[in-house]
């Protein structure tokens, strides 16, 4: 994996000063191509303190392997880069490309990544907020469907956004995974007549649910060959599974025990508002609910009609309007969103 094909252009460690690409895309280059044991990668920080570890090359070379035997991507394939460098999502479109020999077609990270290509790509992977950014432009179906295949990862994808692809023709995916297992370790489709609420785990891939109801997964990586997440899922006997939510989301409030999740899709489903339901210091129910949203002031009239359909333990005690917390990758800040929550 010595040389890449980077906006049509063959590129190798003895190119790689000359060559005309960000200083990030040579930073990560260099950094393969060195004699380096393995590939420093960082967590997103969505749920707490970003952590770095160190991944084996060979493990890296696997993740790809696999995406691309998945999506038939190889050397006549376009894919477009249009992800930060700094995490997995980015680093592995790179290792995707070094591995299938693929032209890698790069545009800085942005909110609309495609609507500046003009020629059609075979793979594009974006985040939900991209998604959402480009579909709420005039010619937003036109710019998706710029991508054969399209990869949604690295946040929650609401139900507003879900329904607004159908009319998309390209194929859409949501990724499930984290910088631990390497990318996505399991797909489902977005659109079409396959559509579906459940992830289907790829070849090589084992699941099962913990004694507390996470997800635990069992990959072929020795760098993390067994991943327990604090995702709350459902599992069916051929190993798909569907999100419920998070461990460490769950609302006990006098008792009751409420999926911050659950209130939150309730709630975006009737208003399309950007917002994080997140627990809140109560001296008397130990725990209340607190929501922070983002939008037009005139949408609070929409957002208490929708608070109101609520089941009663479920309607949050403090509503807060802000711009809410973003990791780099446009993960919701949950950690920072509790903290603002508690001020």
């Amino acid at each position: 994996m010595q040389r890449i094909c980077i906006n049509g252009r063959d590129v190798d460690k003895y190119s790689l000063n000359s060559c005309n690409i960000s200083p990030e895309l040579q930073e990560f280059l260099r950094e393969w191509w060195s004699d380096s044991p393995g590939i420093q990668l960082q967590t997103s920080g969505s749920t707490g303190t970003p952590g770095v570890f160190t991944a084996a090359r060979s493990d890296l070379l696997l993740s790809a392997k696999r995406t691309c035997a998945v999506f038939r991507l190889d050397h006549n394939s376009q894919a477009l880069l249009c992800l930060p460098l700094r995490y997995i999502a980015g680093k592995m479109m790179v290792v995707r490309a070094l591995v299938s020999g693929m032209n890698l077609r790069t545009t800085p990270p942005c909110s609309t990544p495609l609507a500046d290509i003009q020629e059609s790509v075979d793979f594009a992977a974006l985040v939900p907020l991209q998604a959402a950014t480009t579909i709420a432009e005039e010619n937003g179906i036109q710019q998706l469907a710029k991508a054969r295949t399209i990869l949604l990862g690295g946040g929650f994808i609401d139900p507003v956004l879900e329904e607004n692809l159908q009319s998309c023709p390209s194929d859409i995916y949501a990724s499930y995974g984290m910088t631990e297992t390497l990318s996505h370790i399991a797909l489902r489709m977005v659109n079409g007549p396959h559509r579906s609420p459940y992830y289907t785990p790829l070849p090589g891939i084992k699941t099962e649910l913990s004694a507390r109801g996470t997800l635990i997964i069992h990959t072929p990586y020795s760098t993390a060959s067994v991943v327990e997440t604090n995702d709350l899922a459902e599992l069916r006997p051929d190993g798909s599974f569907c999100i419920l939510g998070r461990v460490d989301s769950v609302i006990n409030s006098g008792g009751i025990k409420i999926q911050a999740e659950e209130v939150e899709m309730q709630l975006t489903a009737r208003t399309g508002l950007q917002l994080a339901v997140v627990p809140q210091p109560h001296p008397r129910l130990g725990q209340s609910i607190a929501l922070l949203w983002e939008g037009p002031s005139a949408a609070v009239s929409d957002l208490t009609a929708a608070i109101a359909t609520l089941p009663k333990y479920h309607k949050p005690l403090t509503i807060i309007h802000c711009t809410l917390p973003r990791t780099a990758t446009g993960k919701i800040n949950r950690a920072a969103c509790k903290a603002l929550a508690k001020q």
